[in-house]
């Protein structure tokens, strides 16, 4: 590749439009039945084989030209990370909602995933082309990170689990109605906090974005005597008989006490406590997105 041409290819990569059709994205956290399924119209996944690594590494001296590599010697860092993905995800042009790009698309899906399926499953990164292509076509594949953070926060049974034809009729069935849901500004506000918990530098941070997620969706932000509204509406909406509801109650009443030591004292947040935050409140997305509805506000005072 002569230097004109390497400087053409660092362009293109430098101008990669995640917003692109098709755009494809690399799912981790779980493995598909069968060679391929389709979500929608537009919308498919399809078995492939990705990992993902990087470690950090020192060079001691500048590049020759703009776009080409440092020169050794090298030098790793300790540290990185690395992903593996067994499933791709496409999105044409047909498979986008309304109002969405088609990276807005594709974080839909993995998070709606990520309510149904309890790994961690996250969309590691998005390409201009077929992931298993990109061997074959060095040159002209682009690739950019996309849910990369360090950190992934969640309840999850394994690293990498099989999706159930249960899990992806799931996603399938309730990507409408989530998409419908986000143009919503409570539930918009709601849902992006509570999914942006995942990636918390640390559990105690994460603990007060979920609580917060949880105000939000039941407008509860400037509500008086608020552990006791807060216990209360998402006791009632979440519970399935009086006796596990007031069971819930005192439940949320506790954590969200000891959410308010993390706020005031940074007190620190046991992980099993971070776990029962994290599954009520998964538990009342899910029920939301089902049913295709907000809670009702609450009464005025």
């Amino acid at each position: 590749m002569s230097p004109g041409d390497v400087k053409k290819h660092v362009s293109a990569r430098r101008s990669f439009d995640r917003d692109q059709t098709p755009l494809y994205g690399c799912l981790t956290g779980f493995e598909l039945p069968n060679d391929s399924y389709k979500l929608s119209l537009g919308l498919t996944l399809r078995q492939t084989y990705v990992d993902m690594f990087a470690a950090p590494m020192m060079a001691f001296s500048p590049p020759v030209a703009p776009g080409t590599h440092h020169p050794g010697p090298w030098v790793a860092v300790r540290g990185g990370f690395s992903f593996e993905s067994r499933v791709e995800l496409c999105v044409m042009d047909d498979g986008k909602f309304d109002g969405f790009t088609a990276s807005l698309t594709a974080w839909l899906v993995a998070a709606l995933f990520r309510l149904r399926i309890e790994s961690p499953v996250r969309l590691a990164v998005l390409g201009n082309m077929p992931f298993n292509e990109m061997g074959l076509h060095g040159q002209d594949a682009m690739a950019v990170a996309f849910e990369g953070a360090t950190n992934h926060h969640g309840l999850f049974k394994g690293t990498r689990l099989q999706a159930s034809a249960d899990d992806l009729a799931f996603v399938s069935d309730l990507l409408p109605t989530a998409a419908r849901l986000y143009h919503d500004d409570r539930f918009f506000r709601a849902f992006s906090v509570y999914d942006e918990a995942s990636w918390s530098p640390t559990i105690e941070l994460g603990t007060v974005l979920i609580w917060t997620a949880i105000e939000t969706l039941f407008d509860l932000g400037s509500a008086q005597h608020k552990t006791k509204a807060i216990a209360q509406a998402l006791s009632d909406y979440v519970s399935s008989s009086p006796a596990d509801r007031d069971r819930a109650y005192n439940t949320i009443r506790d954590l969200y006490q000891k959410r308010g030591r993390v706020v005031h004292v940074a007190g620190k947040v046991d992980s099993h406590d971070f776990m029962q935050t994290y599954a009520l409140t998964r538990c009342a997305f899910k029920k939301v997105i089902t049913i295709g509805e907000l809670p009702p506000l609450p009464l005025p005072s």
